[in-house]
């Protein structure tokens, strides 16, 4: 009955994290990267070609998916490329890669995957970025993917693992450049935690039955990647272009961070929102650790796997780590790989301690984590979606700008052209305004003002103590608007357009 109770508790704590990533899931203004990859989907829905950009861009994954549920979604609900519509693709991949850790229960134990799936449902950064509109989530859920079938095509050494195998690493590449750090992980993690083994699956694969498994793992690898890069076959220079993109991205300024600034996103601390942060998980995850490399005793089957995804997590860890370019949904890359150790923490510590008072401890423990997880997540997903107290806020774009928006869309409405209205928007920082604006056939974005220019309303970004054009005051009247944390727009907006707007009201 107790074990009833508790696993009845831990199923609601699982709804209500995959509520929180699904719910009201306009609430927040688009991040520019959201915005980025909106307007790709937008003007693909509107039969634009959009092509790979080896300099810019990420895989085509995303975009591609989110046509089918962007579609779908319009015929259920006759809702059209909303932020909406747009998350619940991430929200949806968010809440099956909480399910993906069900899938390494073989390899790693019933209990330790469930205790996993509990901690991973509530997480607050995997819950807070399950509700953008970027790479990230697809990604984790793929990674997990591909580590249940990598391990399975080891052990079982059966063709239809290795063809798995080969189209989640396709489809790793096609949601973004970054696989190559899973691969790279993935494969020192086998030699280091499974280096006895290691000759004897080296000799394998060099045999005739190793190469014959071999050849539909690579085929399903590129023939995935080529389908997507290739746009479906319309576009050939995408699959060389995806190989280019790492002699050619251009890597944007300003996101060097120190070597432990995912340790501290992690282990968090204290601000006026309250304690943020998931400590817990790297304590729970050097039990893990323990367990699979000084408990030799118990479980033995199963410590390969533990091995590897030690190895795997750490060395992860550690790239991701080096390299000075930074954000914070980068972490959730790794985090997955510590928090299936702490499943395996806990139940370690579960097997060791045996006592009823110890287990009531860890009990009470896992279900408190578990609630303060579910509170932070609430917190930083809702009430502090865009502030920048939240540590998961990245450059997001600020709710004033939605002000802006609805401005700039009501002085379309009484403007003699209508949504032909000219707008200028001037300076480097200006998106998400193409996504928002997307609807308005007059905007135009120059680099510098033109006194010659018919825009009935002139946006200019700028940062503290940058130099802003003064316009005629008597031809128009200045607002003042953020973007986003120390980025502000100044618009101007000619004042018979401004009065007939009061008029109106």
């Amino acid at each position: 009955m107790k074990r009833i109770s508790i696993l009845l508790v831990l199923g609601l704590l699982v709804w209500a994290g995959l509520y929180l990533r699904f719910f009201d899931l306009g609430q927040k203004p688009m991040h520019t990267d959201e915005a980025v990859n909106a307007v790709m989907v937008h003007q693909s829905l509107l039969s634009v070609p959009v092509e790979f950009d080896p300099s810019h861009y990420h895989g085509p994954l995303l975009k591609d998916l989110a046509i089918v549920t962007v579609s779908l979604t319009k015929g259920l609900t006759g809702e059209n490329w909303s932020e909406v519509t747009l998350r619940f693709l991430t929200a949806l991949a968010g809440s099956l890669s909480v399910f993906a850790f069900f899938l390494l229960r073989r390899h790693m134990g019933r209990d330790a995957s469930f205790i996993a799936l509990f901690l991973a449902a509530v997480s607050p950064p995997l819950v807070y970025y399950s509700r953008y509109f970027i790479h990230e989530t697809l990604f984790i859920l793929f990674s997990l993917l591909f580590l249940h079938a990598l391990w399975s095509f080891l052990e079982t050494r059966k063709t239809r693992w290795a063809f798995w195998t080969g189209a989640t690493i396709g489809v790793l590449h096609a949601v973004r450049e970054t696989f190559i750090f899973v691969l790279f992980a993935a494969v020192v993690a086998l030699f280091v935690a499974h280096w006895r083994e290691s000759r004897n699956d080296i000799r394998w694969l060099a045999g005739r039955e190793g190469l014959s498994r071999l050849v539909p793992l690579f085929a399903a690898a590129v023939g995935v990647s080529v389908l997507f890069y290739s746009a479906f076959f319309t576009h050939w220079q995408g699959p060389l272009d995806s190989i280019l993109t790492y002699f050619r991205y251009e890597i944007e300024a300003d996101h060097e961070k120190p070597w432990y600034y995912y340790l501290m996103l992690i282990i968090g601390e204290r601000s006026s929102i309250g304690y943020l942060g998931q400590a817990w998980i790297l304590v729970l995850s050097l039990a893990g650790i323990w367990k699979a490399f000084f408990e030799t005793s118990s479980q033995s089957e199963r410590l390969p796997f533990l091995r590897f995804l030690c190895c795997y997590t750490i060395v992860l860890t550690i790239l991701y780590s080096l390299i000075s370019y930074k954000t914070p949904w980068l972490m959730l890359n790794f985090l997955v790989g510590w928090i299936l150790l702490a499943g395996v923490g806990w139940v370690y510590s579960w097997q060791r301690w045996g006592h009823w008072m110890s287990r009531a401890i860890l009990i009470v423990l896992l279900l408190g984590t578990l609630g303060h997880s579910l509170r932070q997540g609430w917190l930083l997903s809702f009430r502090y979606s865009a502030d920048p107290k939240n540590p998961f806020v990245y450059s997001h774009t600020s709710p004033d700008l939605l002000k802006l928006v609805d401005r700039i869309h009501s002085l379309s409405r009484l403007h003699p052209d209508g949504a032909s209205m000219r707008v200028d928007i001037h300076g480097p920082e200006y998106w998400p305004l193409p996504w928002y604006l997307r609807d308005l056939k007059g905007v135009a974005y120059p680099e510098a003002p033109d006194e010659n220019s018919p825009a009935s309303v002139h946006v200019f970004s700028f940062q503290a103590g940058q130099y802003v054009p003064e316009l005629d005051e008597t031809r128009f009247i200045s607002e003042l608007r953020g973007l986003r944390d120390g980025v502000f727009l100044l618009i101007y907006i000619e004042l018979n357009l401004w009065d007939r707007l009061f008029e109106d009201e």
